[in-house]
């Protein structure tokens, strides 16, 4: 983390750059697009300064009006008036998709940077700040600047442009009616200081709020078995009720600040407007200025309402844009190998005195675990649904960190332990996902390095034959046609590709039907490494070195299947003969 960054230690988030933190990497982007900035700019500015024809245009018709001129120099300047619109509407147009254009590609490269960034953290890290910060960041964070890119961002560059070209155009008029639409400046001001002060701050707090509220989401959807065995829903419930309420709350503030400053800004228009036509009725009279200068002055000063308020309403969309900015910045503060890394002596897994609990309010939902496994082992878990093998698994491939207690792997604690310059533990759950690209891509996720021989290797050691099938073979792009046993397929050969010390199984053969028709291939992945499974049905069960059986969060019994199923009236006995039927 950086000095230029903050953290939320009260709620566990990953750090939010601040803002000269964050404007200097948007800057540095940006520089990466100059000659398209450089071309926008410039076409912007053609179109602010084309606009500024048509008020003065408007006025020298006013003119000849009075003094009675000719109708064609009337229809002419009215012509003139038509032309400069349509060719300042058009400079407008360009400019504004050469901006958004600009902006979206260095919106894509920090896209890009932040998600290669994100999957690099270390999974502690993520745990503690909880999954929904991380998934709200890459989600809400990038829509709300991607949505200021595309539209208030060009809006707010064209409505500056106007406002400077607009008050050089009133100052040549006349420097009394430019003084005039002065009048309107302090209030606008003032109440734009008070907005950013009330704004900046909620807008924080309501992102912090969002992703307290995703989070509860998500930690109730993931541990719903154990929500379900605890009857625990209420509570989850009321726990997701008060911080939608809480978020609801912020941004009705959020929203009760934005009318006061919209209201501020009305003020600050009727006052400059009026200071105008009063200067200029003065000047009228006393200086000799003509009608129709005033009226240009006045075509001015109105044509600055649109802009101005564009300008500053603008604000609110970049302040939200600008916290988002901070948010996804912050992901690149952290230092992916800021996490400790100590290289491990074997494989054997060692669990000491272990207790966890998904929140410091919560009852434990596992209590005093104390089991070993040797290096090249295989360890099964078994027992009912919320008995707590799930949180078991998650905890010894590192991905959950122990309340008291310990998980060592070859003597090292698991969030710690690396082999070379890879983790130790891998692990592989039922919820796989299919990854948008190429088979190659997926598998190249596991060892960037891997050659096509590598990867061919790997799919026919999980047995998936269905992929010599494919048209374009390594390079054909991947659908919603594959089901969920190839898929998990897929991710047993990146487990091979991967090549961990310890890998952790967590009902990865249940998308293979009641015949087993993954069970190949995950007795191909745990060959010749420290494996741990949590099983659905008892086929890996009974080949294993151990047996640990799960009842509410404790173990009841370990050992082997011969040892375990002989025992009579055992827990392991029982599901061993409820699964045969008898």
């Amino acid at each position: 983390m950086t000095p230029n960054s903050e953290a939320g230690s009260e709620t566990g988030d990953l750090p939010v750059a601040d803002g000269r933190e964050s404007w200097r990497h948007l800057a540095a982007l940006l520089r990466r697009q100059a000659a398209m900035l450089t071309a926008a700019t410039v076409v912007l500015l053609l179109g602010s300064a084309t606009s500024l024809l048509t008020p003065i245009l408007l006025g020298q018709i006013v003119d000849e009006v009075l003094d009675d001129g000719q109708l064609v120099d009337v229809a002419v300047r009215a012509g003139l008036v038509a032309g400069t619109g349509a060719l300042s509407a058009a400079l407008l147009l360009v400019g504004g998709r050469l901006l958004v254009v600009c902006l979206q590609r260095a919106l894509a490269e920090l896209r890009e940077e932040v998600f290669a960034a994100a999957v690099r953290l270390d999974q502690r890290l993520v745990e503690d700040a909880g999954t929904s910060d991380v998934v709200s960041r890459v989600t809400g964070d990038v829509e709300a600047i991607t949505q200021s890119v595309s539209s208030v961002l060009p809006r707010f560059v064209q409505a500056a442009f106007v406002i400077v070209l607009t008050l050089v155009g009133l100052v040549a008029l006349d420097p009394w009616l430019a003084l005039a639409a002065l009048v309107a400046v302090p209030v606008e001001v003032l109440t734009t200081m008070r907005f950013l002060r009330r704004s900046r701050p909620l807008y924080r707090r309501l992102r912090r709020e969002e992703a307290a509220r995703g989070q509860t989401i998500i930690e109730s959807v993931r541990g719903s078995d154990t929500v379900v065995a605890d009857r625990a829903h209420t509570q989850h419930l009321a726990r997701i009720s008060l911080r939608s309420l809480t978020a609801v709350e912020t941004q009705r503030e959020t929203t009760q600040a934005r009318n006061r400053f919209n209201g501020g800004l009305n003020l600050g228009e009727f006052l400059g407007l009026a200071a105008v036509l009063a200067v200029g009725f003065w000047r009228v009279a006393d200086a000799g200025l003509t009608v129709g200068a005033v009226t240009a002055a006045a075509l001015f000063f109105h044509r600055l309402f649109a802009p101005i308020g564009s300008l500053l309403s603008s604000i609110d969309d970049l302040q939200r844009a600008a916290a988002g900015l901070g948010r996804l910045v912050g992901v690149l503060l952290v230092d992916p190998d800021s996490a400790i890394r100590r290289e491990v002596a074997d494989a054997g897994i060692s669990i000491r005195s272990l207790t966890y609990r998904y929140r410091p309010d919560a009852d434990d939902v596992l209590d005093e675990i104390s089991v070993d496994v040797p290096a090249g082992g295989t360890a099964v878990l078994v027992g009912a649904s919320g008995s707590g093998k799930s949180t078991l698994a998650q905890l010894i491939a590192g991905v959950l960190v122990p309340r008291s207690g310990e998980v060592l792997i070859g003597g090292v604690p698991a969030a710690e332990a690396w082999c070379g310059d890879r983790r130790a533990v891998l692990l592989v759950t039922q919820d796989t996902h299919l990854f948008a690209g190429t088979l190659a891509d997926n598998l190249r996720l596991a060892d960037p390095d891997a050659s096509d021989t590598d990867l061919w290797s790997a799919l026919d050691t999980v047995e998936a034959d269905w992929a010599h099938r494919l048209e374009g073979g390594l390079d054909a792009v991947l659908g919603n046609d594959l089901d969920d046993a190839r898929i998990q397929q897929l991710a047993l050969a990146r487990v091979l590709l991967a090549d961990p010390a310890v890998v952790v199984l967590d009902e990865a053969t249940a998308h293979g039907g009641v015949d087993g028709a993954l069970d190949g291939a995950v007795d191909a992945v745990v060959r010749g490494r420290t494996a741990v499974i949590v099983a659905h049905r008892f086929a890996h069960a009974e080949t294993a070195d151990r047996i640990v059986v799960m009842e509410r969060g404790r173990v009841v019994e370990c050992g082997s299947h011969g040892h375990l199923v002989r025992r009579e009236g055992g827990a392991y006995a029982r599901l061993h003969a409820a699964t045969l039927g008898r």
